[in-house]
């Protein structure tokens, strides 16, 4: 993949950058998007199940204290949604911006 950084030639670049904003490269940036919240979700959910578990095992389980539980679950989804938005941010960075996608091969993610 080439990226907008290594090109030296106004010409080179003014080609990049109207390939770069085609419709067919956005798409495949929605599509590189995609899939890297896929990724970054399963390792999410992978790494903090349990503490889901636990907190809606709670809410059921006793109550008295269900709303205490269910606020600490909300706040546990919370923390987990930025670090999932700040990994993606990070990867799109990274992997995608500034860069043609290819329609074959590795998508980057």
């Amino acid at each position: 993949m080439r990226r907008l950084e290594d090109l030296q030639n106004e010409f080179e670049r003014a080609v990049f950058l109207a390939a770069y904003h085609s419709p067919r490269q956005r798409r495949r940036r929605h599509w590189a998007v995609l899939g890297l919240v896929a990724k970054h979700g399963l390792r999410g959910l992978a790494f903090s199940w349990p503490v889901y578990v636990l907190a809606l095992a709670a809410v059921y389980g006793d109550t008295s204290h269900a709303l205490a539980y269910l606020a600490v679950l909300l706040l546990a989804m919370g923390v987990s949604g930025m670090i999932l938005i700040r990994g993606v941010r990070d990867d799109y960075r990274v992997r995608v911006q500034g860069r043609l996608r290819e329609k074959t091969g590795h998508p980057g993610v």
